[in-house]
């Protein structure tokens, strides 16, 4: 074989690797698919659930659900709660001081918050008092709970309406953030 011969045969082998290299290589739209389909997959599923958060060795509160559903390869992992939660707070002496029940919740793992919605209702036990909204939010970590959606409070004399609203968790001190109606003011 001569020179220029050996010279083609080895730009035709660079070729053909150049060539099988991006062949190889490409990506294939529905392998990626997939694998992005994969991340949506929840982690787990439980079926009625009932779970306590304790503080101390004293268990703060109780959480019912029919379905926990739990998503761990999201890009934010959260805990889905699609038929809703049942919620009791208690106090040290283990008396529920307080409810929260939701049709849909959603619980924020790392930031350790909750969204509930469609017909929520917070009880007050203690101070016979109510809130209804269809979206409220639970900071566990600041233990608050706040809406900016349309509320209607009720207590043992009034029913308050109002836009928002911000609460300790256990409902024992709230206000209205943009209170409408009549709202009735006692002498003093």
């Amino acid at each position: 074989m001569d020179f220029v011969s050996k010279k083609y045969l080895k730009i035709f082998i660079v070729l053909i690797l150049f060539i099988s290299t991006f062949v190889c290589c490409k990506n294939d739209i529905e392998t990626v698919n997939k694998i992005a389909e994969i991340n949506k997959l929840p982690s787990f599923v439980v079926t009625n659930l009932e779970t306590c958060f304790s503080d101390s060795g004293i268990i703060k509160i109780k959480i019912y659900a029919p379905e926990l559903v739990r998503y761990e390869k999201a890009e934010i992992q959260y805990d889905e709660y699609p038929q809703g939660i049942n919620v009791e707070f208690f106090n040290w002496n283990m008396e529920v001081i307080g409810t929260l029940k939701c049709n849909y919740a959603k619980y924020l793992i790392a930031d350790e918050i909750w969204e509930a919605k469609s017909d929520v209702e917070v009880n007050s036990l203690e101070k016979e008092e109510k809130i209804n909204t269809e979206l409220l939010y639970w900071d566990m970590k600041k233990e608050i709970i706040y809406s900016d959606k349309f509320v209607r409070i009720t207590t043992a004399d009034e029913i308050l309406f109002g836009e928002g609203f911000e609460s300790n968790q256990e409902f024992t001190k709230w206000k209205i953030l943009k209170p409408t109606g009549t709202i009735k003011i006692k002498d003093e």
